[in-house]
């Protein structure tokens, strides 16, 4: 199951991005849980709040997925478990249990996806590298929610409007130098950065050191940033020195994979 990114800016529960991170899960059924694992946040996937953890299966969970920093860990598991007890339809199973789609959908179907009420579109994703901030400390997507007004002014849904119709036109005519005003957004990130302040010099730093355009991962509170392959190293090397000194950059591709099953 890869990693995946949501919201892109604009694209509050609706868009998602599937990374070249991965989350591999070897089982076979058992009486009672029986699980190992490693990687990424091994100490927090082995706890009840893991899906995975509370099933009947014996076996090995390796993950390459930072935990509860933005990079859809939570929907990945969600998806392993789903599969695992047989669903028949793993975004709907996986995206109850998860309480919305939008990383759930991509992590599924890999790629670029837009999810609308029951259904998931698939949309070009663009053909970049992706530079990513990994935030050091976790915050919960319940706390990234828990800051978001219940209402918002007019004039910022509109805001909002023009922006997704301006990412969505830049993902066709690959007009790249349009995204970092594609990527801006009013409905959740305002709040979000007074909760990690940094993430708006992490981002500062990404475009002025050649990125197309940056913005929060998913809640946060990591950040990502599209750049060309020449600028790429530049671009990460800019959001470590701009970041936390216990946070990391790197960088990653968008996979067009979603989750694979071998018998």
């Amino acid at each position: 199951m890869p990693a995946s990114i949501a919201n892109l800016g604009p694209g509050f529960d609706v868009l998602a991005l599937a990374l070249d991170l991965w989350l591999e899960v070897e089982a076979e059924s058992a009486e009672e849980p029986d699980w190992e694992f490693e990687g990424e946040g091994a100490e927090l996937l082995n706890g009840s709040d893991n899906p995975l953890s509370v099933l009947a299966f014996r076996g090995w969970v390796s993950s390459e997925i930072p935990v509860g920093v933005g990079l859809g860990s939570s929907a990945a598991a969600r998806v392993a478990a789903a599969v695992l007890q047989g669903a028949d339809d793993p975004i709907g199973a996986a995206g109850r249990e998860e309480g919305h789609y939008d990383n759930v959908a991509a992590a599924v179907l890999g790629g670029l996806v837009a999810v609308i009420e029951d259904e998931v579109q698939s949309l070009p994703p663009p053909g970049l590298e992706i530079a990513l901030f990994v935030a050091p400390n976790p915050v919960s997507t319940e706390a990234a929610r828990a800051v978001l007004p219940a209402q918002v002014d007019r004039a910022d849904a509109v805001f909002n409007l023009g922006r997704m119709a301006s990412l969505v036109h830049t993902l066709y005519t690959r007009d790249w130098e349009r995204l970092g005003v594609a990527l801006d957004d009013r409905l959740h990130q305002p709040e979000r950065l007074l909760l990690y302040p940094w993430a708006a010099e992490v981002m500062q730093a990404a475009r002025e050191a050649g990125a197309h355009g940056a913005a929060i991962a998913g809640a946060g509170p990591s950040v990502f940033a599209f750049c060309e392959r020449n600028s790429a190293e530049a671009v990460m090397d800019a959001m470590a020195d701009a970041g936390p000194e216990t946070g990391y950059a790197m960088l990653t591709k968008i996979s067009k994979a979603g989750y694979e099953v071998d018998d």
